[in-house]
């Protein structure tokens, strides 16, 4: 009886096994890109993932414009910039033999900064 009442157990799901949004790993996910990832890494670029602080909640509008902004950010990798709304995250890879993480962090803040928008660093993948 123990053990048929410590399989049921297991089977039940735990809260704490739910995805939050606010932990690291979770922000990670929902920026994450497979593909991009991988072009990246053999290309031997680096992929950063940020958190996006300031209300974003789900605004496509407000989420394109952020997408432009990294597109348009010198030193970011075309097509690899992705954002997450639901996430509110964001990553981008960028080849760091050609333009430093920190120059193409403080270019991004600043287009940000009139949409009440800031950024944090999260991970880099090297």
């Amino acid at each position: 009886m123990r053990r048929v009442l410590a399989a049921l157990l297991l089977l039940v799901p735990s809260a704490a096994a739910f995805a939050c949004g606010h932990c690291v790993e979770d922000k990670v996910a929902a920026a994450y890109d497979h593909s991009v990832i991988v072009r990246s890494l053999e290309r031997r670029h680096e992929v950063a993932f940020f958190a996006i602080e300031g209300a974003l909640a789900a605004n496509s509008q407000l989420s394109r414009e952020i997408q432009n902004a990294l597109e348009s950010t010198r030193g970011v990798d075309r097509g690899t910039p992705r954002v997450s709304p639901d996430g509110t995250s964001l990553s981008f890879a960028y080849d760091p033999a050609r333009q430093k993480l920190g120059p193409i962090t403080r270019a991004l803040e600043k287009s940000l900064a009139p949409k009440a928008l800031s950024i944090s660093l999260l991970r880099v993948l090297k």
